[in-house]
């Protein structure tokens, strides 16, 4: 909050028009109008006489008492995260350089712009304007890594550091800084845990670990083939032990957070069909990928979940955070109607019948 907006706030907390506020302050109705719509700032000589009408403190009127201070951190939190979940990259742009602008010494702050700015970078079609906010990211993010005392907030600095200099082809200066990511402990805390908990607690944490491990090792396949072009054997041999790992653990179809995984597997096993001439293939397994992408929509509004699998029917899933996400199923139908890939199949009554869903 601006300190136009701070006079705008006390002016109307004491019941004055612009026009009194003028008055008492000697200066004429358009200047008070130029500070509440930030165009210009009361000279510093009127500070006193300000708290003294307004009968609050200097801090609080320059935004700098602990209970203000806390207030807009709190603002500015509610608003960065309720945007990031409905991925407006664009307002949560806006949210977090005020962030930065009323507390520049917050690195926390300039860490959600660089984080931003790296998701808003693949949203430019121009090259140049690619290059210029993934700098932006990367400069930001610098400046978290290189000064805060926050390990886990210089981590996750470094890695969008990383992505970002892997994503727009500075592939050396990416592993540069690859190589002084920290190296985790070889036990984590689940570990230790793990031997002081016994019966349903063990139990209970074991297939926390189990799904924290399965979603690890699906990741490490995805590597393979989730954002390559290509349909060779390594990657085809990824999707089909990403396939098989997830079934075998997950045999009742109950799939909960992982129909996102089996929706996008039946995706590419779509494009491998397609590679191979093979429409019919392809057809089949973009019907099986709008199936998974619907489960995933449907798991999402439904709250808190529990796995019926033998392996994991003593842990849940929690949807209550991801209620307000882009819908797969429609995010995936719109792919079909856009991508080029598909004009093989435009063409077939089931292809046809598939964009109806």
């Amino acid at each position: 909050m601006t300190i136009g907006e701070r006079i705008k706030y006390f002016r109307k907390e004491n019941h004055l028009t612009q026009e009194q506020l003028a008055d008492y302050l000697h200066v004429s109705y358009q200047a008070v109008s130029k500070w509440e719509n930030g165009v210009s700032s009361p000279d510093l000589s009127l500070i006193a006489p300000l708290t003294d009408l307004f009968r609050i403190s200097a801090d609080e009127l320059l935004g700098l008492s602990q209970k203000v201070r806390d207030e807009r951190k709190a603002y500015f939190e509610a608003e960065y995260f309720e945007y990031w979940k409905k991925e407006d990259h664009e307002a949560d742009h806006a949210i977090a350089k005020r962030a930065v602008e009323e507390y520049p010494s917050e690195l926390k702050y300039w860490k959600w712009l660089g984080a931003v700015e790296y998701y808003i970078a693949f949203r430019r079609k121009e090259q140049t304007a690619f290059i210029e906010m993934m700098d932006s990211s990367i400069k930001h993010n610098l400046m978290v890594w290189e000064n805060s005392t926050d390990d886990a907030l210089r981590s996750e600095a470094l890695w969008t550091i990383i992505c970002a200099y892997r994503y727009s082809g500075r592939i050396s200066e990416a592993r540069k800084y690859a190589e002084r990511y920290p190296k985790r402990d070889s036990l984590s805390r689940e570990d230790a845990l793990a031997l002081c908990l016994e019966g349903e607690e063990l139990l209970s944490l074991r297939q926390k670990m189990l799904v924290e491990a399965l979603e690890n090792f699906c990741g490490k396949l995805g590597q393979f083939w989730l954002y390559e072009t290509t349909a060779d054997a390594r990657a085809r041999a990824a999707v089909y032990a990403e396939k098989s790992i997830i079934e075998a653990i997950i045999p009742d179809g109950n799939l909960l957070f992982f129909s996102w995984y089996l929706y996008r597997i039946h995706e590419k096993l779509a494009d491998f069909a397609l590679t191979d001439g093979d429409a019919d293939t392809a057809v089949m397994e973009l019907k099986k990928a709008y199936q998974y992408a619907k489960q995933c929509d449907l798991a999402r509004v439904s709250g808190k979940q529990y796995y019926t699998a033998p392996l994991l029917d003593r842990h849940f899933y929690d949807y209550s955070e991801c209620r307000e996400l882009c819908s797969e199923a429609n995010l995936l139908l719109e792919d079909l109607r856009k991508q080029k890939k598909y004009e093989p199949l435009r063409d077939r009554e089931d292809f046809k019948a598939l964009l109806q869903m």
